[in-house]
């Protein structure tokens, strides 16, 4: 297994949900939520892991911890990306 940022794929998995139950998300061209997804991962903390055994422990803290930090990220980068057209 090689180094990962296992952030990368909670904010994607949690930007799918919010996309899902908001529609005006779910409309955005995948320019602008790749966007949004950069801008939350500069926010929060990198959690990196190199073995499955520590991607399940990193998967259960940071859901627990930090979904809550991922979803209000992921908000204010929704209101960075509109505000801001390329």
């Amino acid at each position: 297994m090689t180094v990962r940022n296992l952030m990368e794929e909670i904010v994607g998995k949690v930007l799918k949900e919010m996309a899902a139950a908001q529609p005006e998300l779910a409309n955005l061209d995948p320019i602008h939520r790749d966007d949004m997804m950069a801008i939350a991962l500069n926010k929060l903390p990198p959690r990196y892991t190199t073995t499955t055994r520590g991607e399940v422990i990193v998967k259960s803290q940071v859901r627990a911890q930090l979904e809550s930090d991922v979803y209000r990220e992921l908000t204010e980068a929704y209101k960075i990306v509109t505000n801001s057209p390329r």
